[in-house]
């Protein structure tokens, strides 16, 4: 269980790595690369949700437990968020108008326009957390039954999620967190990855297909709503019309990594 957790940790790492990236090279917190930047991660997410999780849920389980998974993941990511909101908004009256506010300065290419405010902030780790978890899953099975790990998985988990994780940072840092908080929270994302992983190994097996389907669909789910709702919107403010190109960039590039799955 040890060495899924540690192989599943280091897919997921790639965060860590991303937010030092930013803050060795702080260009990347500019509007238009951070918008590009954000851009390429969506694409590269949205990826991810088709060839890695929704494609594979389908072929192991069959349609009712991919599109069960699948709706239970968008409607629980979308109240989760919402109810967070609502909250947020109840503690700050002042939040809904600054984020209105924000909304109409789209043409605005001020950092402060394009930076994940707190909600945004709140709402893409909330995010990150529900995509490493079926990755870190299926790092872990890949040592079921005697066998040895796939490097070729650890290693497109950790690209893939390397372009997502430099936009947030990018993002978080140019909203004013602190690289030391930025840090600890994607350390703390890696940390459950790692557990994931432990417990993928440990209490999964590769004929519970439902579950394992189910686990996929639920974080593809949710990972549609978070790039339509967070980083498609961050991406376009920053980079405009080039937001479409970087996102066929990141598409293509974890699609290409998918084949070595």
């Amino acid at each position: 269980m040890v060495e899924a957790g540690l192989w599943a940790a280091l897919g997921q790492s790639a965060l860590i790595v991303g937010a030092l990236l930013v803050a060795r090279f702080p260009s990347l917190k500019e509007p238009h690369r951070l918008g590009l930047v954000m851009a390429f991660g969506a694409g590269a997410l949205i990826s991810a949700i088709t060839a890695d999780l929704i494609i594979e849920a389908y072929e192991e389980a069959g349609r009712a437990p991919a599109g069960i998974g699948l709706a239970l993941g968008a409607l629980g990511y979308y109240g989760l968020t919402e109810w967070l909101d609502r909250r947020s908004r109840r503690e700050d009256p002042e939040a809904p108008e600054e984020t209105e506010l924000a909304e109409e300065k789209l043409g605005d290419l001020d950092p402060e326009a394009v930076a994940a405010d707190a909600a945004t902030a709140r709402n893409l780790s909330v995010g990150m957390v529900l995509d490493g978890i079926p990755e870190s899953v299926a790092i872990g099975l890949t040592l079921l039954g005697g066998g040895t790990i796939s490097a070729a998985l650890v290693g497109a988990v950790f690209l893939s999620n390397l372009p997502e994780a430099i936009g947030v940072a990018a993002a978080m840092l140019a909203g004013k967190r602190s690289l030391r908080s930025v840090l600890l929270l994607f350390g703390g994302i890696v940390a459950i990855g790692g557990i994931a992983g432990a417990l993928g190994y440990g209490l999964l097996n590769e004929s519970e297909n439902d579950l394992i389907a189910i686990i996929q669909s639920v974080a593809a789910g949710a990972m549609v709503v978070l790039v339509v709702n967070e980083m498609i919107p961050l991406a376009v403010r920053g980079a405009r019309r080039h937001a479409g190109l970087a996102a066929a960039a990141g598409f293509a590039l974890a699609a290409f990594l998918s084949t070595f799955n």
